[in-house]
């Protein structure tokens, strides 16, 4: 059961994790959310995005180490880590 602890605890990692994620630069932001958040097909995110499936592939997996190293740094930051 949730106590008000880990529910502004969750609440926090997820306003943290958004942060990382807006911080993103704008293609790698637009195939994180595309993938990750609406779990669309690396077809579908090169369909919209208009760019071959190689790309998109390039850019989430660029996006994702880009995300990670924000949300450590954003982390180190507030002294969670």
């Amino acid at each position: 059961q949730d106590t008000p602890e880990t529910q502004l605890q969750s609440r926090l990692d997820t306003l943290s994790v958004r942060d990382a994620i807006a911080g993103l630069p704008e293609p790698f932001r637009e195939a994180i959310i595309l993938r990750e958040l609406d779990a669309l097909s690396y077809r579908e995110i090169a369909t919209i995005t208009d760019a071959p499936i190689g790309t998109v592939m390039s850019r989430l997996a660029r996006g994702r180490v880009l995300l990670a190293a924000l949300f450590l740094s954003h982390d180190r930051k507030e002294g969670n880590r």
